[in-house]
């Protein structure tokens, strides 16, 4: 564990550069305004988060662990936000990931040394989620994945058993998939998918059992088929159901299939550089299992999730893409980010079968080195303990590699903020860090929400018209945004004015965080019509107040 946490943990430090980083991305302005709004209304439900942007259900999970740490700690949103992307990267995912070895080849002291250095080899996650997107609520429920697969395999005896009852599984499992679905509902989705070859191999299974105690073929078959067909009823309504409208899964594929299955098999997804030793070792495990005849289940689970990263990256836009991929958006780099959960058992028994091949030569080459009549017991104490150490160390170097680093460095682009950053500049960010010496707390502002204006919600707890990119808007709102500037000819404005209480203009122009211009001009020249008197400004960063309007004078 402490492998994992120091080789992941040093990682995300470089990627967020400072304890109170903040993304430069799009829905970051939806994530940190989601915890103020938990905050202000004390209310941290998925069924009430969403109508901070005139939504229903929203995934909150993370915004609640968010909102705890807040009030827990009085730390600053971003900090916070630092802090538990840290800990779910570092402590949480590789945690579930070593729980899911232990599931898959035992309790034993080297695979799960290996588990934990091999659980930070992934450029796919945990850093590609802290970066595109940003998709925090789905690398917090990527982060519960590994764990709840282990927690499920066990219910369902198809992995190494631990000497827990199967009882014990079951109610972790119905605990832990509310977690999983309120982390993120399309993760729940990717645990039904990933538990069919698991269900059909403990059907196939158990029908073999049940022929060699001579139960009647005609039954087996009867009862098996009424099992899996209910099964599968359930899942088909469940998988229809439980995703994104149509509209938001609009994301085309990339490349071409011949490309994405060299990308899947290499473990070089979305253009990342080649994880030579990584794929090596999966592909190892991945022979081993199908030659052997053992945990298919986990060869089953590797098919499904590169199926569906092959798919969603490379098959035409239609209705087989998005019957399969729909549930994610049919967004390949979301399904780039799940492989590293099937990948990671199967490079551990690559491994574990390289060791034991080793192993055997080296018993033929030096057959009283390690065992033996005339084996020193602590010399073979120190010789193995060494052998274990050269070999960790050795699985760091080889996987801390290109593949790694390129996905940090990409991401820390992402979180370093200058005169040009994609959403809050640095003039901007210290304007919204002075706006409660001028603004009251009970006034709106009036702001282009795609340029990073709307974060004073997040950053300075003063609430903006619009508090995501995304938000259904009222008339008056509309009217302010496109018509504030002719306030002293236009009366019907300052009647909008009134009606939301906006007393202040922040204006940080017209560069938006995807490079588009969305409008917003009735903000525009708000001094030189009279509308407007400039009270702060930093850069091009600036703060008007109304004074057509007489909002403030009059309150």
């Amino acid at each position: 564990m402490v492998l994992a946490a120091v080789l992941i943990g040093r990682r995300l430090v470089s990627v967020f550069g400072r304890p109170d980083a903040i993304s430069q991305t799009f829905d970051n302005v939806f994530h940190l305004n989601a915890v103020r709004y938990i905050l202000d209304t004390g209310n941290a439900s998925s069924l009430t988060v969403g109508a901070m942007t005139g939504g229903a259900f929203y995934p909150a999970a993370w915004h609640d662990a968010v909102s705890l740490l807040l009030q827990l700690t009085g730390a600053h949103i971003p900090s916070a936000v630092v802090a538990i992307n840290v800990c779910i990267g570092a402590v949480v995912w590789p945690l579930g990931c070593i729980l899911l070895v232990q599931r898959t080849v035992g309790r034993q002291v080297l695979p799960t040394l290996i588990a934990g250095v091999l659980a930070a080899g992934f450029g796919a996650f945990p850093i590609l989620m802290m970066d595109y997107g940003v998709l925090y609520p789905y690398a917090l429920g990527i982060s519960l994945l590994p764990a709840t697969i282990a927690t499920a395999v066990g219910a369902l005896a198809a992995g190494v058993e631990d000497g827990s009852p199967r009882s014990t599984s079951w109610i972790l499992l119905a605990a832990s998939l509310p977690g999983l679905t309120l982390s993120h509902p399309s993760i729940l989705m990717t645990l039904l998918a990933v538990l069919v070859p698991v269900v059909l191999g403990l059907s196939w299974r158990t029908a073999v059992k049940s022929k060699a105690r001579g139960v009647p073929t005609t039954a087996v078959i009867a009862g098996h088929v009424l099992v899996v067909g209910a099964a599968a009823a359930i899942a088909y309504v469940l998988w229809t159901t439980v995703r994104p409208a149509a509209e938001a899964s609009g994301w085309p594929p990339v490349e071409t299939t011949g490309r994405a299955i060299g990308e899947l098999i290499s473990g070089s997804q979305i253009g990342q550089p080649l994880s030579l030793v990584m794929s090596v070792l999966a592909i190892t495990g991945l022979v081993v299992s199908i030659a052997r005849r053992q945990r298919l289940w986990l060869v089953g689970m590797y098919a499904v999730l590169g199926l569906f990263f092959v798919v969603a990256a490379s098959f035409p836009v239609g209705e087989v893409r998005s019957f399969f991929t729909g549930v994610w958006y049919n967004d390949s780099p979301r399904l780039a980010a799940l492989l590293p959960t099937a990948t990671l058992p199967l490079a551990v028994v690559g491994c574990m079968f390289l060791v034991s091949a080793a192993r055997k030569r080296l018993k033929t080459v030096a057959p009283n080195l390690l065992d033996g009549e005339n084996a020193n017991l602590k010399g073979q104490f120190w010789i193995r303990g060494a052998s274990v150490g050269v070999l960790i160390v050795l699985l760091v170097l080889a996987t801390q590699q290109a593949n790694v680093k390129a996905a940090a460095r990409n991401a820390a682009g992402g979180y370093r903020i200058s005169s040009s950053s994609t959403l809050l500049s640095l003039d901007e960010l210290t304007l919204i860090h002075r706006l409660r010496d001028h603004v009251p707390a009970n006034v709106a502002i009036a702001a282009n929400p795609w340029n990073g204006s709307s974060l004073a919600f997040a950053l300075a707890d003063r609430k903006t018209l619009q508090l995501h990119l995304f938000s259904d808007i009222s008339l008056d709102a509309r009217k302010i945004n496109q018509h504030l500037r002719d306030a002293n000819s236009d009366p019907d404005v300052c009647s909008s004015v009134h009606a939301l209480g906006v007393g202040y203009v922040l204006d940080f122009g017209h560069k938006e965080v995807h490079g588009a211009d969305h409008g917003y001009y009735g903000l525009d020249n708000l001094e030189a019509t009279g509308v407007g008197k400039l009270i702060d400004a930093q850069g091009d960063a600036k703060l008007y107040k109304i004074e057509a309007c007489n909002l403030l004078s009059n309150r």
